[in-house]
């Protein structure tokens, strides 16, 4: 008998830009992947992850969702600076030169609520990137780029389910500032 895999789901708090942001930083990719081969990701898909939950039971999606709603969030503007690569995954990714304060605050209140209710995250520094290429051939890959202007509105919560043509995402939860 197959394994049931509708009592888990793979989820994952982040930032989705508008499709006009996706488009721009779409276009950097392709430099990007110009330059380093490997899989471009589809524009789609373009996204900065903020809390990454993994494989998760259905049962504590509410839990989630919770963290996701008390998170104190407040509008900002992301400045998209920079290009690299790492070697270590062969990811080619943009990523703002400074990280803003609330994109700082927004990721430790959400790492805050779900740690109360008992999930667990590598402690390490956040380091704010958007895969654009995977795969990639990262030799002497790291640059300035044209900037791109993201007005951040809201974040989401994310069910990733990976297919044959990599990962499909579906928004599964919105929050905005409160107002």
């Amino acid at each position: 008998m197959g394994q049931d895999t509708t009592s888990n789901v793979r989820v994952f708090f982040a930032l989705w830009p508008d499709s006009a942001v996706q488009a721009q930083l779409l276009q950097h990719g392709r430099e990007l992947h110009r330059l380093a081969g490997g899989k471009l990701i589809r524009q789609e898909s373009i996204h900065l992850t903020l809390v990454f939950l993994g494989d998760i039971g259905v049962d504590r999606l509410e839990d989630v969702r919770a963290a996701g709603a008390g998170a104190a969030f407040e509008p900002f503007t992301l400045s998209i600076e920079t290009a690299g690569c790492w070697n270590h995954n062969r990811v080619a990714w943009l990523a703002p030169r400074a990280t803003p304060a609330p994109l700082l605050a927004l990721v430790a209140g959400l790492e805050g609520a779900l740690g109360r209710v008992g999930f667990r995250f590598d402690v390490r520094p956040y380091a704010p990137h958007i895969t654009v290429v995977r795969k990639a051939r990262c030799a002497r890959l790291g640059t300035a780029i044209t900037p791109v202007e993201w007005q951040v509105d809201d974040f989401v919560l994310v069910h990733s389910r990976l297919d044959s043509e990599g990962s499909r995402y579906t928004v599964v939860g919105r929050w905005s500032a409160a107002s």
